[in-house]
């Protein structure tokens, strides 16, 4: 298994004893109004640090000079944010951090930067989580994905009202179960699951439960764009549908395709879908490409699907209504549904899957 770093390569952050002259780490964080962050960097390309925040949102830069920098932000032990040294307006290397009111002093030596926290608090938290799960994925261990599942669910249950869960959450909801995603969010506070990150988690998780195989297929209605009015400047013509429209008619088994014009893996998997669909259309298949989050007007995701010899039935201008109902993390994103509206399949890709999928309802 992968584990998420950020957006580059960087080394895992460690969980250092402070410094100051004890040895033992304080058990409680001061009730101090900032958090303060100080850095020492060794790579002297780095010339500035760039510090954002999730809550209160924050967003700075701060330089680097002599190879170091401080700067204090508001205590916030619910946020999270990235710590990100910067050469040329480029990451170079980074860590996230939880502004809980601590002294943080970053490190970066060779590859390493370590953010080590002067508490026991969020920051401490979070750094020894994030050591466990570096030797968890430095191992190799057969039982890495067992582990990693164990250690999100011990975090978050740990941390049910700060940001080392977030962070956890964060990194687990690329791996884990819809329903695991329900069990370690359980038990966070009212507060941590009204974040924005932890609602869409657990809305995405409760999503795919309820549209998952077996599951009838969840209705729902947009604006379809069919045509223009070109008799002044070209406007849309629209028309309201529904996805019951062309989906659990009681006749056909429907191949349901949610792509993007600006998506290439989404145009790379059309011939997939069109071998498919030519093999199996006298049978009993028909195909319903759904264009969402599109990001040019609907007149080009006509001209592309007519490009691309998508001959069947379409629907555009669909947005994120389909995806939040579905779960849907990414696209190109296929499902099969059956003639009384049961989901059958969902999430195979390729030539061989559409095909291994379709196959076994359709003979």
């Amino acid at each position: 298994m992968k584990v998420r770093t950020i957006l580059f390569a960087l080394a895992a952050t460690t969980f250092l004893a402070s410094c100051g002259g004890s040895e033992k780490k304080s058990t409680v964080i001061e009730k101090s109004a900032v958090t303060k962050i100080t850095g020492t960097v060794e790579d002297t390309t780095v010339t500035e640090v760039r510090i954002r925040v999730v809550e209160p949102e924050l967003d700075t830069t701060i330089t680097v000079k002599d190879g170091k920098f401080e700067i204090k932000l508001p205590k916030s032990e619910r946020s999270y944010g990235m710590i990100l040294l910067m050469e040329k307006n480029q990451g170079k290397y980074g860590t996230y951090f939880v502004p809980d009111g601590s002294a943080i002093a970053v490190t970066q030596k060779g590859d390493d930067m370590t953010a080590p926290s002067d508490a026991d608090g969020p920051q401490s938290a979070y750094n020894a989580y994030y050591e466990k799960v570096r030797k968890i994925y430095e191992s190799g261990s057969e039982d890495a994905d067992a582990e990693l599942e164990k250690l999100w669910l011990e975090t978050v249950k740990a941390n049910p009202d700060n940001g080392a869960a977030l962070l956890a959450i964060a990194d687990a909801t690329y791996y884990l179960s819809p329903d695991k995603i329900l069990e370690i969010t359980d038990g966070l506070s009212d507060a941590i699951k009204k974040d924005e990150l932890v609602a869409s988690v657990i809305a995405n998780a409760e999503a795919k439960m309820n549209t998952n195989e077996g599951k009838k297929f969840t209705d729902f209605t947009v604006e379809h764009v069919y045509g223009y009015d070109e008799s002044t400047d070209p406007q849309p013509l629209k028309e309201e549908v529904k996805f019951s429209d062309y989906v659990g008619k009681g006749t056909t088994y429907v191949l349901v395709d949610f792509w993007s014009p600006w998506c290439g893996p989404c145009k790379r998997e059309i011939p997939n879908i069109k071998q498919v669909y030519e093999q199996y259309k006298d049978k009993g298949l028909e195909v319903l490409s759904i264009a969402v989050w599109e990001r040019e007007p609907q007149s080009h995701t006509i001209e592309t699907a007519e490009k691309l010899g998508m001959d069947w039935h379409h629907i555009n201008n669909a947005g994120s209504v389909p995806t939040d109902i579905y779960g849907i993390d990414g696209i190109p994103h296929l499902m099969l549904i059956g003639p009384d509206g049961t989901i059958l399949k969902r999430g195979f890709h390729g030539l061989e899957g559409i095909q291994a999928a379709v196959a076994e309802y359709i003979k």
